[in-house]
């Protein structure tokens, strides 16, 4: 890890950027070309673009003033030449099983188990499933939150899953996506008795494409045919509590007009209104829906706060139960992260409502 931060910083100064401790995050921001406060990965170069998705911690496929300001205290200090690790520790009391299949034939078909030590009481424990954002191209299980969520959650007492699945530049889009995080839900119900879970009480969690990811896996049942030709067909794919934050919901209307992201939605202009209701959560609302706990920022700019409103209000109106909208002001795309004080305790009494 050492060796590896060393060329990173030697990189950027092969870049052009110095390292002053007061200055280094303005000299990357240089590099922010539409001004939005923000790199993406078209913005940034070398290590720094290497390891993206390692310091994009809320997964939404930006680095962030935050994310940027504690990628720079990771980094060497000038004069000091201190680093801090940004691996998470486990927990006391947790392990992980890294890297399981749960469909053979493409290396994004892969997830992390964590599990609390110990005997499952009898019925098993409950789960949640993590599901990464990045906006449906890039992001991974193995880091920021994707890692530290589900294992605060096993210390909790939950089996948790922390899953990948194909992105658009290997495949994925609508409906790859879907079909791969459901076909993770039913690898996780049928190792249920190994895993000393309980298949009946499963919760899930994602941001922006992760939080679209989770919506879908509480609200598309089979008749809708969505869940692909992987394993575990006869296993139930939905979960039973869905905490989302950032929440894509209704791609037939976003900011006015149809979504354009020729990611997700590619293929011909033509049907690009079936793909887009089939894509949408909104679309499967119904009074049958599970408990959901949505959170949005009314100054998102990524995914409009209207998005996960009209998502609270559908589901509300169609006589679903314990449907509730944390609504900020600000806190932006990332609100989940920014807001953690309140958001945190929000999820963890959600699914101890919902789960325990």
């Amino acid at each position: 890890m050492q060796f590896l931060r060393f060329f990173f910083v030697v990189a950027l100064l092969f870049n052009g950027i110095t390292i002053a401790d007061d200055a280094r995050l303005e000299q990357w921001l240089k590099a922010d070309k539409n001004g939005d406060g923000a790199l993406t990965t078209d913005e940034t170069s070398g290590l720094m673009k290497r390891f993206f998705e390692r310091n994009d911690t809320d997964g939404d496929g930006k680095l962030s003033k935050a994310e940027l300001k504690a990628l720079d205290q990771r980094l060497p200090m000038k004069g000091k030449g201190k680093t801090t690790s940004s691996s998470a520790e486990l927990p006391e009391g947790v392990t992980v099983r890294k890297n399981q299949v749960y469909r053979e034939g493409h290396n994004r078909w892969k997830l992390d188990v964590y599990l609390p030590e110990g005997e499952a009481p009898e019925g098993g424990r409950p789960g949640i499933v993590v599901v990464h954002g990045g906006g449906w191209k890039s992001g991974s299980k193995d880091s920021g939150q994707w890692a530290s969520l589900p294992a605060s959650y096993a210390a909790k007492g939950y089996v948790c899953i922390s899953v990948n699945y194909r992105l658009t530049p290997d495949g994925g889009g609508f409906p790859a996506c879907i079909h791969d995080v459901k076909n993770a839900v039913r690898w996780f119900r049928a190792h249920s008795q190994e895993l000393g879970l309980d298949p009946d009480r499963i919760g899930a969690y994602g941001n922006s494409a992760g939080a679209h990811l989770v919506s879908i896996l509480g609200l598309v049942k089979k008749d809708a045919k969505l869940e692909g030709d992987g394993t575990h067909l006869d296993q139930s794919s939905l979960v039973q509590a869905v905490c989302a934050s950032a929440t894509p919901s209704n791609f037939l209307s976003w900011k006015g007009k149809p979504f354009s992201n020729r990611g997700l939605l590619e293929g011909d202009p033509a049907t690009l209104t079936d793909r887009a209701t089939a894509a949408s959560p909104l679309t499967y609302v119904a009074k049958d829906a599970p408990p959901f706990l949505l959170i949005h920022a009314k100054d998102d700019k990524v995914v409009p706060f209207l998005q996960g409103e009209m998502l609270a209000e559908k589901l509300k109106s169609a006589g679903a139960s314990d449907i509730s909208l944390m609504e900020f002001e600000t806190g932006g795309h990332g609100v989940f992260g920014a807001k953690k004080d309140e958001t945190y305790p929000a999820m963890e009494a959600f699914f101890e409502k919902a789960l325990k």
